[in-house]
Formats: structure tokens, C-alpha cells, sequence
């Protein structure tokens, strides 16, 4: 979906892939293989994509058709701390699922006990607010199939 997601927002913005190749600083065949799917671009490039087109990074992506700016304003701070401390579950759920059995069964323990803590002192946060979604995929090699880190 990235691939075609990116020609559409480029021709939405007037661009030729010349143009884009040079708000970004990559070459013309660089922005083709992209669109072609051929190539994925690097973390930091995504970033900058965002700030050329002006959109979130999973609109981009094609993982959503929220058209939304990337630009918030002050109504929307409070949403964005909140995607901060949603990225931070997603790098430690991340972390936790690459761990050997050991190191999943410690800190799972960790977990019981500090929860029972928590729970027996009263001292539990509100979950009002939580909502937790786990989504799975085959684990890739990000060499062998060319994706960023």
C-alpha cells in the first residue's frame, strides 16, 4: 500500500519524482523503487516524507485513510502525549516478545508481583483510559528483506 500511497500524495502535491527526490535529498531512482515497491525508505526518511507531504506517518504507510496534517494544534497535544506513551508500550510489548522463554517468564513474574503490590496497597492507576491492541506478524529479516530498522 506504501507504494502507491506515496505516487498518489506526490501527484496531489505537483511533484515529479525529480521533485520529490530533491526535497528529500535521494536521487530520482531512489523515489521510483519506492513506488514501484522495489525498495522501502529508512526511518529517517519516512520522518521526512512526513514533513514534505504533511501527514502522519500511518497515512503514508497506507495503514490508515486518516488525511489528518502531521501538524497538531493545541486541542490535540493531549492526543499526541498519548501516542508517546503509546509508542513506549509498543517498545517495551516489542522488547518483552524478543526475549528468550527465561526472560519472558522473570519479567512476566515482575509483573504478577508489582501488580498484587499495586492492587493490595490501592495504588493501582485508573485503566479507564487503556485499551490495549497486539498485532503479530512473521518476524523478518530486515537485511534480507530490505526494510528499516
Amino acid at each position: 500500500m506504501f507504494p502507491e500511497r506515496l505516487k498518489q500524495l506526490r501527484k496531489e502535491k505537483g511533484m515529479t519524482q525529480i521533485d520529490l527526490a530533491k526535497a528529500l535529498g535521494v536521487s530520482s531512482g531512489t523515489v521510483a523503487m519506492w513506488e514501484t515497491g522495489k525498495r522501502k525508505p529508512s526511518f529517517e526518511m519516512f520522518d521526512r516524507l512526513t514533513e514534505v507531504f504533511d501527514r502522519r506517518i500511518d497515512y503514508i504507510l497506507g495503514a490508515s485513510d486518516d488525511v489528518s496534517p502531521l501538524k497538531v494544534g493545541e486541542g490535540e497535544a493531549m492526543v499526541t502525549g498519548n501516542w508517546v506513551v503509546q509508542e513506549e508500550y509498543e517498545d517495551v510489548t516489542r522488547k518483552f516478545s524478543l526475549l528468550d522463554d527465561f526472560g519472558q517468564k522473570t519479567v512476566a513474574g515482575v509483573l504478577r508481583t508489582e501488580f498484587a503490590r499495586c492492587q493490595e496497597q490501592g495504588s493501582l492507576k485508573s485503566g479507564k483510559s487503556v485499551s490495549v491492541s497486539v498485532k503479530v506478524r512473521e518476524a523478518v529479516d530486515p537485511i534480507k528483506e530490505n526494510l528499516p530498522d
